[in-house]
């Protein structure tokens, strides 16, 4: 009984490192736009910057819709 429980807890903390390291990089790689955007640079630049934010908030709004979805399921199945 001992070996499952470990198993599980260590590969429950495997999965979530690897999900704090993935939300890592898309931070990472937001920031560096948003410094992109705010140095400056060509109008064509700020024009794909401003397609790649809204599509990135497109899809953030999308997921906290999804999970405000799921979370009401969970409700209504207890």
């Amino acid at each position: 009984m001992k070996t499952i429980t470990s198993i599980a807890l260590v590969s429950l903390l495997v999965v979530s490192g690897m999900a704090l390291a993935a939300q890592s990089d898309e931070q990472k790689e937001h920031s560096s736009m948003m410094e992109e955007m705010m140095k400056g640079g060509k109008e064509g630049e700020h024009k794909d910057g401003m397609m790649r934010m809204m599509k990135m908030m497109d899809q953030c709004s999308a997921m906290m819709e999804s999970g405000k979805e799921s979370a009401g399921a969970k409700e209504s199945q207890k």
